[in-house]
């Protein structure tokens, strides 16, 4: 797996939990709910947000390897002629 995907899946996954660490107010006690609130909805929407952008882009990834290997065997197969 590329680098830039591992470094992505592994900032969703940590984003998710700290915004669920600051919902259920593990991190930030001290802090009126609704700030907690607020700020934990908006860090679990960024992880959702860099997870969906991790899967979007190893499929993207997939489709150019295909196309690779189609190109190559098409230029096998006019070679062989």
């Amino acid at each position: 797996m590329n680098a830039v995907l591992i470094i992505n899946i592994v900032t969703s996954i940590v984003v998710f939990v700290i915004g669920i660490l600051i919902l259920a107010g593990v991190i930030t006690p001290a802090v009126s709910s609704s700030i907690r609130y607020t700020f934990g909805i908006i860090f679990m929407a960024y992880g959702i947000y860099r997870f969906f952008n991790f899967l979007s882009k190893r499929k993207l990834i997939k489709i150019q390897e295909n196309h690779e290997m189609i190109e190559k065997e098409k230029d096998k197969l006019i070679n062989r002629k």
